[in-house]
């Protein structure tokens, strides 16, 4: 083996581990343009650069067979485009830590409602919306006790603002989706509003009952109301 085909082939070979190393560290939220960006050019550049090493050291060697050239210069192509696949997929999954299917479901699909800038906006704040089984006794200090809740925003920090989101699976077998979308809808907008007012409670409070309906949530909100 020459020295020009040994270079390749580590070339490939580290180029690879930079490739997966840099899917690896793919956050679990929804990404910026800045970071989506630069982790495709990772993936691409390993496509890119890979192809171009098997063209030259197998594509135009009269030894192998058409198939096993295709099959050699195909094989860069779709690692990459599988790192770039799963990637994408990675980064759009919302923090959320829920068992029960049904209330999972309807959570994934209210976060995914969500425009993009905003989900952009909580990636940081909301640390985690968890599935508890019922309100404790600490919750009630917070939440009315004998209202059914859904769901309910516990701010941790206030600058940069941080916090928890807690759906209350007790509660929410009680209610119909639309309502528990409403809910979720609801303390999201308290949670993005935290992060342009962090002192201001009652732009956080009005955010509750105004910004879901500019996020396409206005008859999950009239169902939520209707339901109190």
């Amino acid at each position: 083996m020459d020295i020009q085909m040994t270079s390749g082939i580590l070339g490939i070979v580290c180029l690879g581990f930079a490739a997966i190393g840099t899917f690896l560290l793919v956050p679990n939220r929804e990404l910026t343009g800045r970071e989506r960006l630069g982790i495709h050019t990772m993936f691409w550049a390993f496509i890119i650069y890979a192809m171009w090493i098997i063209y030259q050291l197998v594509w135009i060697d009269k030894r192998w067979t058409t198939w096993d050239k295709y099959f050699y210069m195909s094989f860069p192509f779709l690692l990459g485009l599988l790192l770039s696949l799963l990637a994408e997929y990675n980064s759009k999954q919302p923090p959320i830590n829920i068992e029960d299917q049904r209330i999972r479901k309807i959570t994934t699909q209210t976060w995914n409602r969500l425009p993009t800038n905003v989900k952009r906006g909580l990636q940081a704040t909301v640390m985690n919306m968890q599935g508890i089984p019922q309100w404790s006794e600490l919750d009630n200090e917070i939440v009315k006790p004998g209202i059914i809740n859904a769901a309910k925003w516990f701010p941790i920090l206030p600058l940069p603002a941080r916090g928890i989101l807690h759906l209350s699976i007790n509660d929410c077998n009680k209610l119909p989706d639309a309502v528990i979308a409403g809910a979720l809808a609801r303390e999201l907008a308290h949670a993005y509003q935290s992060t342009h007012t962090p002192f201001d409670t009652d732009a956080i409070d009005k955010a509750g009952g105004t910004l879901p309906i500019k996020w396409g949530f206005k008859k999950e909100l009239e169902a939520l109301v209707s339901q109190k």
